[in-house]
């Protein structure tokens, strides 16, 4: 928050956002007029009087975030209403160099229309979700490295070929594939990669971007960080990067590919609890492609299952057929091999949480 010259006000506000959340103090509702107010209250109501220790741990997270944007102002008609509080975060890990290294390598495989250069991209984007700014160690890890680690043996399950078989079977009537987005940044350049595969080679008619309808988690993506991005490649000196930006600026006013906001997105509900019109939105998938830890956790409720229970049993309700890809940044997993996940706690006791493991699962 420091990256903002930010009011006395503002300050104090966060400050006792702080001191609320560290000397355990009853977690305070919002004050606000602001679109989302009532249901922020609503999911609060349950909690009302507890401290930010003693409840639940998805809600905290996501009710902390939005509590920060209204100390912030960001919401409101004064001068810091609309300023992202994480936006030269954003601006300054798109700027690096290691961004650019990851997407020229994915425009590598991106370039030539076969199943094999499908499946080496498709693993590629898994390891973008690595790049998490609320996770500054992982980026610095990943910085190290120069580029994603192509490394099948931290794959803890792989579904690459089974998605590739529903989307050559779907070729012919496919009309669209939706991604749920995450990070902005490396994570989003790499995704940008895989939409212009398919609709450069007409894996599908259409590509629906579903992002967050405001900051969360510091680098999710928002509308504008999609803007940013394109802006951002169209002013790189490599031919490469301008003619990605340029494809997809075109899908775009082509309606080929879009990219949609939803307060859905940014609440503290689990996916069985889709609204009507998400619920909708999806069904006309023929596959949604769900990026990051967040979203995995809120396709199993934020819930410790037993790591071998199947992973489409955990999840029967979805409304199309999908395949999340994510790095593992919290405990909860499902669908690996029975003793997997014991042979994993005796190698690396942190394994479900250190960002170095990811898994590729779909229920088709």
């Amino acid at each position: 928050m420091a990256d903002h010259r930010y009011p006395h006000r503002i300050i104090q506000a966060l400050q006792e956002l702080h001191d609320e959340l560290a000397k355990g103090q009853p977690v305070h509702p919002l004050e606000t007029t602001a679109l989302d107010g009532d249901s922020w209250h609503e999911a609060w109501r349950p909690h009302q009087d507890k401290t930010w220790f003693e409840i639940p741990w998805y809600f905290a997270e996501v009710f902390f975030y939005r509590r920060l944007l209204e100390a912030a102002e960001y919401f409101g008609n004064g001068d810091w209403a609309g300023v992202d509080p994480f936006l030269p975060r954003k601006q300054a890990e798109l700027t690096h160099d290691m961004p650019r290294q990851v997407l020229l390598l994915a425009l590598v495989y991106a370039s030539t229309n076969t199943p094999d250069n499908f499946c080496t991209l498709f693993r590629h984007c898994i390891w973008g979700n690595r790049i998490d700014l609320s996770h500054p160690h992982l980026v610095e890890e990943m910085r190290r490295q120069a580029t994603p680690q192509e490394n099948l043996g931290d794959l803890l399950v792989d579904d690459t070929e089974i998605v590739l078989a529903h989307l050559q079977q779907a070729a012919s009537t496919s009309t669209r594939i939706d991604f749920l987005c995450d990070n902005t940044g490396t994570e989003l350049l790499l995704d940008l990669s895989l939409v212009d595969f398919f609709l450069r080679n007409d894996w599908t008619r259409q590509v629906t971007l579903h992002v967050k309808f405001h900051p969360t988690y510091v680098s999710d993506t928002t509308v504008p960080d999609m803007n940013l991005t394109l802006d951002l490649m169209q002013k790189r000196p490599e031919a490469d990067l301008q003619a990605l930006a340029n494809r997809l600026r075109a899908y775009r006013r082509q309606k080929r590919l879009l990219v949609k906001d939803h307060l859905f997105w940014n609440s503290s509900q689990f996916f069985w609890e889709f609204p009507p019109d998400i619920q909708a939105e999806l069904s006309r998938a023929s596959l949604v492609i769900i990026k990051g830890d967040a979203n995995y956790r809120r396709l199993l409720g934020d819930a410790h299952w037993p790591p071998d229970v199947p992973f489409a049993e955990a999840i029967p309700y979805f409304p199309a057929p999908f395949v999340a890809l994510r790095t593992m940044k919290s405990n909860v997993v499902t669908g690996l091999q029975p003793g997997q996940a014991a042979v994993l706690n005796a190698a690396d006791p942190e394994w479900r949480a250190n960002g170095r493991r990811g898994v590729i699962q779909a229920v088709i």
